[in-house]
């Protein structure tokens, strides 16, 4: 949220650390990885289930798309691709509270911190 903020404030850029959409890009980068891996420590724990994505698959081409944008293009392009990868996260996470594999608690908390999470990676790339 911070580094939505900041631009209104007229600060572009942190010294020692870098231009604010990088601060943002590293972030999102961290969080989608913990996320990503939040679905593929599921899949260890609970191989027996029928899945509706490959969780194994779909968390490690989720990291690693992440990585590639920000390691081949611009801060601006990994927030894109930070976005479009927390929406599907969540889009799994839906799937996953439909076989009963998740609470409905940990469901609306992951529904209000995405919309979070996007809105403000929305306002740091200047689309909101």
């Amino acid at each position: 949220m911070a580094c939505a903020l900041l631009p209104l404030l007229g600060v572009s850029s942190i010294k020692l650390i870098g231009s604010v959409d990088y601060i943002a890009a590293v972030y999102a980068l961290t969080i989608v990885s913990f996320m990503a891996g939040v679905h593929w420590g599921m899949a260890l724990d609970l191989q027996r289930t029928a899945w509706p994505v490959n969780l194994f698959l779909s968390s490690n081409a989720v990291t690693i798309m992440a990585w590639l944008a920000f390691l081949t293009t611009t801060p601006k392009i990994t927030l894109i691709m930070g976005i479009l990868a927390f929406l599907y996260l969540l889009w799994v996470d839906e799937r996953l509270y439909s076989l009963k594999l998740l609470t409905t608690h940990y469901l609306q908390t992951r529904r209000h911190v995405t919309a979070l999470v996007v809105l403000s990676l929305l306002m740091t790339v200047g689309i909101a």
